[in-house]
């Protein structure tokens, strides 16, 4: 019997939907009734009273750990074989609808629709992202260098009439037009008239998005760490493992895709996303090292969204940094399995060293401050230093599939 309790949710809370699990961590945060009544509406109004409680409020909207184990566990009971339940997706799917209602301080549809009409006409950099095999333009009269390309609606909105182009085949990568440090200025088409071209970000968005995605930002910079951490497999909690890299792919999924749309949607958005990935310590440095242990298509995902970011040249420079950081720890699993195996498994460093070692601004700029030559001449030397055999002599057999 109980006595003099009120109680809002069931104790048992298993078969609760989406939406009632939200509404309950909110509750026990201390978010007052009156508010949940009013759902999303109703937290935006708390939030606007209540600005410092952001990060609380973001991490209890978020599903729990212990929620997501309890329900992989019923899944797996189940027999079910994705790498997913599909309750898992429809909890993260809607936990990042309420917190795109916070981030917007209202209907984030109406919110995204406003920014596209307030920066219509103002795209800076094309950036649309490439898969294998697709169709791309190169034009030897406007590129920097032999790797730029540009899409085909950016070659056919362009003027290229006399100029030296042909068509190729894409093996990934993303299009160049309105990147002065890819591509002539004159070679722009209609559509896209370069990075200084791009408004910032109206106020009234910059107060409501940054205090937000900052919160979102810590929770999955956590959460990535966390599984980095236990990655090397514990035998004794193998099926914890499992389902913490589980909760970490998922989360990842649903805020890339959140972020990417964002991008399309707004370059104004843009540029101002890719300066707060980067501030928020630490985040850029896991998002570069989480192909070592997130899902293969979560970790394109990942890329899609960080090509598409390298628009912003300030992100392109930082991302730079953190990609030299990462090159010699990728090598050196190169040599220590003598194959290049690990460079396929890995794919960052062939998808972007594209992007950063050919652009004529930024190259030099590295080689000065972040001593880019040192660290690859240093991986050479590693490369070579392995090979010696005990005659000292250099056998590049050692390497068997290596180049």
């Amino acid at each position: 019997m109980v006595d003099n309790m009120e109680i809002d949710f069931p104790l048992d809370s298993h078969h609760l939907d989406p939406q009632d699990r939200i509404l309950q961590r909110l509750a026990q945060v201390g978010v007052p009734e009156e508010y949940l009544d009013q759902l999303q509406a109703g937290l935006v109004a708390f939030v606007k009273d209540n600005k410092t409680r952001i990060p609380q409020l973001v991490s209890a909207i978020l599903p729990a750990d212990e929620e997501v184990v309890r329900v992989f566990k019923e899944a797996k009971l189940g027999s079910k074989k994705s790498s997913v339940d599909p309750t898992m997706k429809n909890q993260f799917h809607q936990s990042m609808g309420w917190i795109q209602w916070l981030i917007f301080e209202g209907d984030p549809i109406a919110a995204l629709m406003k920014l596209s009409t307030i920066t219509v006409g103002q795209r800076g950099v094309c950036g649309a992202v490439w898969g294998q095999n697709d169709i791309a333009y190169r034009c030897r009269t406007c590129e920097h260098d032999p790797t730029c390309a540009i899409c085909v609606p950016c070659f056919e909105n362009g003027n290229h009439k006399g100029h030296d182009y042909f068509v190729i085949y894409t093996g990934g990568g993303c299009c160049d037009c309105g990147d002065v440090t890819a591509w002539k200025h004159e070679g722009f088409c209609s559509k896209h008239k370069g990075v200084e071209h791009i408004q910032p970000l109206p106020e009234e968005f910059v107060n409501s998005v940054g205090p937000v995605l900052n919160a979102l930002f810590s929770c999955w910079k956590d959460k990535l760490l966390f599984v980095e951490s236990i990655c090397p497999e514990n035998p004794r909690a193998s099926g914890y493992v499992s389902e913490q890299k589980k909760v970490a792919n998922e989360l990842t999924s649903v805020v890339v895709e959140m972020l990417l749309g964002f991008c399309n949607t707004s370059e104004s958005l843009l540029s101002f996303i890719a300066r707060l990935l980067f501030s928020s310590s630490g985040l850029l440095d896991i998002l570069v090292r989480a192909e070592r242990f997130l899902m293969d298509f979560v970790v394109g995902k990942l890329h899609e969204l960080l090509l598409r970011l390298l628009g912003e040249p300030i992100f392109k420079y930082e991302f730079a940094k953190v990609l030299l950081a990462y090159y010699p720890n990728v090598v050196s699993y190169a040599i220590k399995e003598s194959s290049d195996l690990p460079l396929k498994k890995y794919p960052l460093l062939s998808t972007f060293s594209v992007q950063i070692f050919t652009v004529p601004t930024l190259t030099p700029r590295l080689v000065k401050e972040i001593n880019l030559l040192a660290m690859l001449l240093g991986c050479l030397g590693d490369i070579f230093i392995s090979c010696v055999g005990e005659d000292g002599h250099l056998e590049v057999a050692r390497w068997g599939n290596l180049y």
